[in-house]
């Protein structure tokens, strides 16, 4: 198979010792020597594609996971289950789930039993003996309640992952699994509502990790997380997001960040001149915050049924305290999300201090 990625062609010519591919952490330490981040990460994912060597095969699939695209991973996983070899095949199952995950998040409309069956094959793998299987199966946990809005069942696996990576002794693994690790502690804390803990951890995140992937998906956490606080930081991260969007042509993210993060944040803080957005939901609350109650009403009377922030949304524009206090209910009982239950409450209070 060769390979030739953005003009420069590479192989494991140069990476062997004695015939044998040296291990993938001491390549990409080599690379990160000689070559600028980008091409380092580019020659890379070539290697990973092409190993030989049934470890750095298993291995590959985690850099590929982070940095490569989802035809690549596949084409890997497809290696790996050709080898026959046990390991490689079980890495390579751990990682269909991995890839079926990111293959459902991208749908513009998701089947939740889709989400469900998923979260089922994951728990039917059984506890894992390697610790790096392992570890994959408690992030697919983590991955799972996390599209599904469960946020307290997050907390179930931090503290065993935490354990489980200091085992691994594969320094790229151990990397790139701590970076996994320190995103699920920001979702975790931001969902709990303690800000300083998620930011640290967020902070941490854009400053070790090279995935631009991660950091777009950080910019927009961040983003969010500073609704409340700070409109000039919030926005700022969202813009953040928006340029590495731009730059990297990840259009999905993109549209994510256009018209979802920054209408959100834009009519939060009622600073909307300029601002629009094909999500209706969105719509419905730049409209509130412009004062056209009725636009956004009657978009949202067409919506069936209403999530959380649509009954705040809607809530807020009739003054009706039994939608807002049922939204904050929800954020609470069904998502166990302490910070967008801000949301109605802050406006039940503002009804209550004009009564």
């Amino acid at each position: 198979m060769d390979f030739n990625n953005y003009g420069q062609t590479v192989d494991w010519a140069s990476f062997t010792f004695h015939g044998n591919e040296l291990p993938l952490y001491q390549v990409f330490q080599m690379l990160k020597v000689t070559e600028k981040e980008e091409i380092a990460i580019n020659k890379m994912r070539a290697l990973c594609l092409q190993a030989k060597s049934e470890e750095n095969m298993r291995k590959g699939l985690e850099f590929i996971q982070v940095h490569g695209s989802m035809e690549e991973l596949d084409a890997l996983i497809n290696r790996n289950l050709a080898t026959n070899q046990r390991a490689n095949v079980d890495w390579a199952i751990m990682y269909q789930l991995v890839n079926e995950r990111k293959k459902y998040i991208n749908q513009p409309n998701k089947d939740n039993m889709q989400l469900q069956e998923l979260l089922e094959k994951v728990k039917a793998l059984g506890e894992q003996q390697d610790v790096e299987l392992q570890c994959l199966r408690d992030f697919l946990h983590v991955y799972c309640y996390f599209d599904m809005k469960r946020y307290s069942e997050l907390g179930k696996f931090t503290d065993r992952l935490l354990s489980s990576i200091d085992q691994i002794k594969d320094p790229l693994i151990m990397e790139l699994f701590t970076t996994r690790l320190d995103k699920v502690i920001v979702i975790y804390h931001w969902k709990r509502n303690e800000m300083i803990i998620a930011r640290k951890f967020g902070y941490r995140v854009l400053n070790r990790t090279s995935s631009a992937h991660k950091k777009i998906d950080m910019h927009n956490t961040l983003a969010l997380g500073y609704l409340f606080d700070n409109f000039q930081q919030a926005i700022y991260h969202a813009n953040q997001a928006k340029e590495l969007a731009e730059n990297e042509g990840f259009t999905l993210a993109l549209d994510r960040i256009n018209n979802k993060t920054i209408p959100f944040i834009a009519a939060f803080h009622r600073k909307t001149e300029g601002i629009t957005s094909n999500d209706p939901s969105e719509q419905a609350h730049l409209a509130l915050a412009n004062d056209d109650v009725e636009t956004c009403v009657n978009i949202l009377k067409t919506m069936e049924p209403l999530t959380p922030f649509q009954q705040y949304y809607l809530g807020k524009a009739t003054r009706d305290e039994d939608l807002l206090m049922a939204s904050y209910q929800r954020f609470m009982k069904e998502r166990s999300d302490f910070f967008f239950a801000r949301l109605p409450l802050l406006e039940l209070k503002k009804l209550n201090d004009t009564i």
